[in-house]
């Protein structure tokens, strides 16, 4: 039976072991991580938590929502057993009414085979598995890769592996940050508590590249949990995209982590040049759907988008 539980009632032990034990092996749907995204969040759970869905909601006008906060990929269902098309059709037919549109991103594990197809969008993530020699993972990079690598080994790049967030995410807003206006300080926030809390729990890691003139060009932020390393936060200013600074530095991690049992996630993307850029390492399309249910009144579109 499915049933809803408030925030304060959920069980974060059963939680927690039911997101451990799920066939998609990601860390965004553990209770402390979502406890860090959003002040309190509910959830739907089936049985003794043998599947939960956690319901994540803010509310507009007074009208509740359910959305995807930041610092967080794939959600949707996570299930100690093979999650069956009909449990999942089950799960979203129990979202409360009063959640009157719902824009969630189902995990790559959910079966979405018996939802409404018009409700859903297909999304792209990139994974490579480590868990062969690293002449086999170079073997994998296309032409354009294998390019941009000859470039970045012809300067001087030093790696560092004990920076701390704040100057990773100085870096991206000096850079790219400009260019997106939907990043808010909040964000910047959320990220850099994310980065303290995994590196505190021995979760998560730093690595930054440095010029000839020690000078921070590009660098990378790594969650490490649950069978898999995702680049969760990266950054690069011109000279190192010049450079090919992010691409050295991916393939350093590639040669240090060759061969252990381990997936490296990309974390995306539906851009489609950083999607070519990440393609091009070798790594394997995953496609994961983003669910949206409209129950709005009529008068009250301004939330679908």
């Amino acid at each position: 039976m499915i049933k809803f539980v408030n925030h304060s009632n959920i069980d974060t032990e059963k939680w927690d072991a039911c997101i451990k034990q799920d066939a998609s092996k990601l860390f965004y749907g553990l209770s402390w991580y979502l406890d860090m995204l959003i002040s309190e969040w509910d959830a739907l759970v089936y049985n003794d938590y043998e599947a939960v869905f956690p319901l994540i909601t803010n509310k507009k006008y007074g009208i509740k929502y359910m959305h995807r906060p930041y610092g967080v990929q794939q959600l949707g269902v996570f299930s100690k057993h093979s999650l069956s098309p009909e449990l999942l059709r089950d799960f979203i037919a129990a979202i409360p009414k009063s959640i009157k549109f719902v824009d969630v991103y189902l995990n790559a594990a959910n079966p979405t085979g018996l939802l409404n197809p018009k409700q859903l969008t297909p999304n792209k993530n990139l994974e490579l598995n480590l868990n062969q020699s690293y002449q086999s993972i170079y073997e994998g990079y296309n032409k354009r890769t294998v390019r941009n690598l000859k470039t970045a080994k012809k300067h001087k790049h030093r790696i560092f592996e004990n920076d701390g967030p704040d100057q990773i995410i100085a870096l991206f807003k000096a850079n790219k940050g400009k260019q997106i206006s939907s990043l808010s300080e909040a964000n910047y926030a959320t990220m850099r508590q994310i980065m303290y809390v995994m590196m505190h729990k021995h979760s998560g890691y730093i690595w930054t590249i440095y010029d000839e003139h020690n000078t921070i060009m590009a660098g990378a932020f790594f969650v490490e949990m649950l069978g898999r390393i995702t680049l969760l936060f990266s950054a690069t200013d011109e000279v190192g995209r010049k450079q090919q600074a992010m691409t050295y530095l991916l393939d350093e991690l590639f040669i240090a982590r060759a061969t252990d049992q381990i997936v490296f996630d990309f974390e995306g993307s539906n851009i489609k040049d950083l999607a070519a850029f990440y393609a091009g390492f070798g790594a394997q399309e995953i496609s994961y759907q983003n669910l949206r249910i409209n129950n709005l009144p009529g008068p009250l579109k301004w939330l679908k988008s």
